[in-house]
């Protein structure tokens, strides 16, 4: 679902993993469909046409990758029609959205993957490997960065289509990038700070934005996203223990490098992969179509989506942390929970 530049992507790292093929591509417009299914010798489909394509018994895993505003729509019709789902980030909108989602593949005993590719970067799952031996000590905080300068299709300045700005885009990466590094640790609160910096001219909605997480342990994650960054990208994990430090940097010359308490510096052994995740990822998800568990999992997009919920909410209010669980009320969207100016 959808011709983007994150569908190629995912299809390049198909070609890499194998063991699968395109069968069909569904875009907004024909025209488009038909251009990346004619490269891969597969049928194209227009959104309007789903049901037909959806009612292929060929068809066993479907990539929700259209506009956010779709992703609900799309991963449940999928999900209702039988087919394994992977839905890229964030998971939808809503946290009734969520629930239906979460609901329905379990009803059709379906896998609902949340398409976090950072969380199969083999930096950032060698640091959560150190994390877990205790290497670090006990963690105090810990930051990721995730920033670049814009996105690449004009929907994510729309905040129908987008439902956010940087924080829906980018700080989907970050939060959920720290969780995993973690272990999913619980949450206590959330406090955020949004800005439009560089992109006003064509958008109201967040182009930076920093996130604050309390956890119920009294450590703090922060994550930083932002799409005000020129020059480059920026994608890194910083975790600070009471025995050491850790920084796992995906963009720069930096790799992954951990410092110990008495000054001694490694650098651990890492997989040889140098890109952001996404081979494993795919890899992962046509194993937990086959049967394989599943660790990025709708619930997992729940998660991140009631902390993005409630970070708007936050720097809705200034600033005020916000305690979870948290439940949004009647928004429909959650930059709807920030003072659009």
């Amino acid at each position: 679902m959808g011709a983007g530049w994150i569908s190629r992507v995912q299809l390049a790292a198909l070609d890499r993993v194998g063991g699968a093929r395109l069968c069909a591509v569904a875009s907004r417009t024909r025209a488009a469909a038909e251009k990346l299914a004619g490269e891969r010798g597969a049928a194209a489909f227009s959104f309007d046409e789903l049901p037909r394509l959806l009612a292929d018994p060929g068809i066993g895993l479907v990539f929700v990758n259209s506009p956010n505003r779709l992703h609900a729509a799309h991963a449940e019709a999928a999900l209702d029609a039988g087919k394994h789902v992977v839905v890229e980030k964030p998971l939808c909108f809503t946290l009734a959205e969520a629930d239906r989602l979460c609901a329905a593949a379990s009803r059709h005993q379906r896998v609902l993957g949340y398409a976090e590719n950072l969380c199969f970067a083999p930096l950032f799952r060698r640091a959560r490997e150190l994390v877990r031996s205790g290497a670090l000590g006990r963690v105090l905080w810990a930051r990721q960065v995730e920033k670049h300068g814009g996105p690449y299709s004009p929907w994510f300045f729309d905040a129908a289509e987008a439902g956010g700005g940087a924080l829906m885009d980018m700080g989907c990466h970050g939060i959920e990038a720290l969780r995993f590094a973690l272990d999913r640790p619980a949450v206590r609160a959330v406090s955020a700070e949004l800005r439009t910096v560089l992109h006003g001219a064509k958008t109201e909605l967040d182009d930076d934005a920093v996130v604050r997480l309390e956890l119920a342990d009294g450590a703090v994650l922060v994550s930083e996203s932002s799409w005000a960054v020129q020059g480059g990208m920026q994608s890194s994990l910083e975790i600070h223990g009471s025995e050491g430090r850790l920084l796992a940097d995906l963009t720069g010359e930096t790799g992954l490098l951990l410092t110990k308490r008495d000054g001694m510096q490694s650098r651990p052994p890492v997989d040889a992969l140098s890109d952001h995740g996404y081979t494993g990822e795919i890899a992962h998800f046509l194993a937990a179509a086959r049967g394989a568990p599943l660790e990025e999992s709708g619930e997992d997009g729940r998660a991140v989506l009631e902390i993005l919920l409630a970070a708007y909410a936050s720097a809705g209010q200034g600033g005020r942390a916000v305690a979870l669980p948290f439940r949004p009320g009647s928004a429909r969207k959650p930059v709807d929970l920030w003072r659009l100016r």
